[in-house]
């Protein structure tokens, strides 16, 4: 298990992250235009796919290993579980809600994430000053998506409740990832995990979507090259290796970032609106990310619960 200590995100990591959000904040745009051509489920299965053999041959050409000894295999086969239930009821979920709320509901993650690791998670405890950072950004999403979470009539708990166990599925599996340390290389989390998660959407897809169109777009295709190559093949990769090397609570605070970026996204290439309220959310947003991943461990001793001594 990594018992590395909790400190303050490095710039590097931290500008590393950004760039992570901000790929995964146009990821939403892409899936928008994916979506006007391909089925949900059937064009996930096809992205996570194109990502695994992208994958395969980056680890082929760096010799990184892809087979290891069975406490590994186990881990693998849980993470490519779980990477493939969240993925799975964020989609169910999602059409079952407005968007907005299923944003919110989605990056709660994070805050799922502190609450476990600070039991299963040596040195990363949940803090006052983390607390307070991470309740500050979720009310700035809160406030950032307040318009697009009014769903009329109609009823949203069964999708509310889909996609926050999607966001509590996505906080187990960061927690998996984080314990599992560097004994298993990222590439080979994410080759393992697209690939299950390809024939698992497949099947899936083939049950509920055979009678959907699909038609390979010059959109759909270039939707689909940004999601598997650049934001699954390298952005969760990156994620993966930002967790296994520090906390793992500060990077995820981090997450809050990538709707501000698909709001942002949207409104320079979609042309949706920006309001003053928006921009008070992501104020909020930013604000909330700077308090848990900033400054602030080396003072901080008092922690909500006192975390027992390390035994080497």
């Amino acid at each position: 298990m990594d018992r590395s200590p909790d400190q303050p995100l490095a710039l590097s990591s931290t500008l590393l992250m950004t760039l992570v959000c901000a790929i995964w904040g146009g990821a939403f745009v892409a899936i928008k235009i994916g979506l006007l051509d391909m089925p949900p489920l059937g064009s996930a299965a096809l992205r996570f796919f194109l990502t695994a053999v992208a994958l395969l041959l980056w680890a082929r050409l760096q010799t990184t290993s892809l087979l290891y000894p069975w406490p590994e295999t186990r881990a693998l086969a849980l993470l490519t579980f779980l990477f493939f239930s969240f993925n799975l009821l964020l989609y169910l979920g999602t059409a079952r809600t407005a968007s907005g709320r299923a944003t919110v509901f989605f990056y709660s993650q994070p805050v799922f994430l502190a609450v476990l690791a600070h039991y299963f998670l040596p040195n990363d405890s949940l803090t006052v000053r983390k607390g307070c950072g991470l309740i500050f950004a979720l009310g700035g999403l809160v406030v950032l998506f307040l318009t697009k979470m009014r769903a009329g009539h109609t009823p949203t708990l069964t999708g509310d409740l889909l996609v926050l166990s999607g966001a509590l599925a996505n906080a187990v599996y960061n927690i998996i990832t984080k314990r599992a340390g560097n004994r298993i290389h990222p590439v080979a989390v994410v080759l393992w995990n697209s690939l299950g998660a390809a024939l698992l959407l497949g099947v899936c897809s083939w049950g509920f979507e055979h009678s959907t169109s699909f038609t390979l777009s010059a959109r759909a295709i270039a939707s689909l090259l940004y999601l598997s190559l650049i934001s699954a093949a390298f952005g969760i990769v990156i994620f993966i290796w930002l967790i296994q090397h520090n906390s793992a609570v500060r990077v995820t605070a981090l997450l809050f970032l990538a709707p501000v970026f698909g709001v942002l996204f949207a409104w320079l290439l979609l042309h949706e609106t920006l309001t003053g309220m928006q921009l008070l959310g992501v104020a909020g947003v930013c604000t909330g990310v700077y308090m848990v991943s900033s400054t602030g461990a080396a003072r901080e001793q008092v922690a909500l619960t006192k975390e027992a001594p390390i035994r080497g």
